[in-house]
């Protein structure tokens, strides 16, 4: 359904530089990243509201890469959902229909499959000052789903929503879009957005996709460090170490004992989220020892930050009261085993030019 291939695009001093993306007809694709990846200014050059410098778009295996917007059957929303406010709701979503003079009889058939599908009938005659932000969202895609079109793109569709409303829009949202068969690639730097919207979740980092896959590949496997941060996944990279003591992964000069198989000097990589390690005595033979740098309260749990030497530090998550303060040692139980280094497609490190 989607393709792009190897876009390039400057926008002032930052480039978007050689994105590939795939998706199928109904999927939706979740590009996250942290500001200034270059998220919006993809979905603006998918647009056509910014120039492609090198690369395709194509959409249905049309090449759509230097057609104006109108041309495209794509429909951008943009993150203030850019409702015009002397027109009412109804005003907002006929606007395009009318300006292209659609049949009438068409037009009233899918607008008012639309305002039943989002919930609009009661909101029809006021104006976006009169609506909430959840309002405003849902008459912002009626206007954009009006045209029936074959891409629907959302630049941050949920950061104007209080966070208690964000899991039941996001709910909502996917429901219509499944109900609809719409094919749909959303930006955002919410890893819940991914979690729940995404069918296949794309991560950027300073204008280049850095990994790509299901939000479980990405969030169990991330391909650099910067993925395995931004998923708040721990990535310690070395070398399996054997000596009279036992097996290590040294980390720079610091060895951290693990139980596996592979053969002494092997590049490894050694993954784990902060609540698969836990705290347990300094005695214990496979205990990784190291100082409490920095504990956050999360309710139930709380996260530390453990310094095992300087500069190499991991998360841990402890159930809450954490009995450690700052500076305390502590001793850590990873029970994760590491994996080769080349089991792994290291994507390169993303070298843009700010933006």
């Amino acid at each position: 359904m989607l393709w792009v291939e190897r876009l390039t695009v400057r926008a002032g001093e930052f480039t978007l530089r050689d994105v590939s993306l795939h998706l199928e007809a109904g999927e939706c694709g979740v590009v996250v990243g942290p500001s200034g990846a270059g998220k919006s200014t993809l979905l603006e050059a998918m647009a056509g509201l910014r120039e492609v410098e090198r690369g395709r778009i194509l959409l249905g295996g049309r090449d759509i890469t230097a057609l104006p917007p109108e041309k495209r059957g794509v429909a951008f929303v943009p993150q203030d959902y850019a409702l015009f406010p002397h027109l009412t709701v109804s005003g907002n979503i006929l606007l395009a229909p009318r300006l292209l003079r659609l049949p009438n009889a068409e037009v009233e058939k899918r607008f008012n499959f639309l305002c039943r599908l989002l919930g609009l009938h009661s909101l029809l005659s006021r104006r976006p000052n009169q609506l909430s932000g959840g309002e405003r969202q849902r008459v912002a895609l009626a206007r954009a789903l009006m045209l029936q079109p074959q891409l629907l793109l959302l630049d941050e569709p949920f950061a104007a929503l209080d966070p208690q409303m964000r899991p039941t829009v996001r709910r909502s949202l996917r429901q219509i879009f499944r109900t609809l068969r719409q094919t749909v690639l959303m930006v955002t730097h919410d890893l819940w957005d991914a979690a729940m919207m995404g069918d296949r979740v794309f991560v950027m980092e300073n204008g280049r996709l850095v990994q790509s896959g299901s939000f479980k590949e990405v969030t169990t496997n991330p391909q650099c460090q910067f993925v395995a941060e931004f998923v708040g996944l721990n990535r310690l990279v070395g070398t399996i170490v054997r000596n009279e003591r036992g097996v290590f992964l040294q980390v720079g000069t610091t060895l951290l004992p693990v139980e596996t198989e592979l053969p002494d000097g092997t590049p490894a990589t050694l993954q784990f989220f902060p609540s698969q390690a836990h705290l347990t005595n300094e005695e214990h033979p496979m205990a990784w020892r190291g100082q409490v740098e920095e504990a956050i309260y999360l309710g139930e749990r709380e996260q530390l930050l453990v310094a095992l030497a300087e500069e190499l530090m991991v998360r841990v998550d402890v159930p809450a009261p954490c009995p450690y303060g700052i500076g305390a040692p502590v001793a850590l139980l990873v029970p994760v085993a590491p994996q080769p280094l080349d089991a792994l497609t290291i994507a390169p490190e993303a070298k843009g030019e700010g933006g």
